[in-house]
């Protein structure tokens, strides 16, 4: 099933409806403010910004170094899985084409072994 749902919705709208505050009066006050000059108070942002922004990207970075390895390990593991998956075939193919090889030498001829292959088996 599928439902296409088109609504028309303001930016304010989706705020209230997810519960955030209105931010709009700070924003007013900070523009005000640098609107008059005030330069300690644009270098604190500034600098608050950029150690967050810091953080978010090192967050980031080490989020997407586990993702990245985790997608390594996938990848390795379903190789291992494809190889163990394809060596059993293989192995299945030649034990049934050994057993319908013995199986049609057992009623064509008599099977002959040495003495080196008795002491084996």
């Amino acid at each position: 099933m599928k439902i296409h749902l088109e609504v028309e919705i303001s930016p304010e709208e989706v705020r209230r409806l997810v519960g955030l505050p209105d931010a709009q009066p700070l924003w007013d006050a900070v523009y005000k403010r640098i609107g008059e000059g005030d330069t300690e108070m644009i270098q604190q942002m500034a600098k608050t910004a950029f150690t967050e922004g810091m953080k978010t990207l090192d967050l980031s970075a080490r989020v997407l170094k586990s993702l990245s390895g985790l997608a390594t390990n996938r990848k390795a593991s379903d190789k291992a899985s494809a190889d163990a998956n394809s060596d059993k075939s293989t192995a299945k193919t030649t034990t049934s084409r050994a057993t319908s090889s013995k199986a049609e030498g057992v009623k064509s001829a008599t099977v002959r072994r040495s003495a080196s292959s008795k002491s084996k088996a």
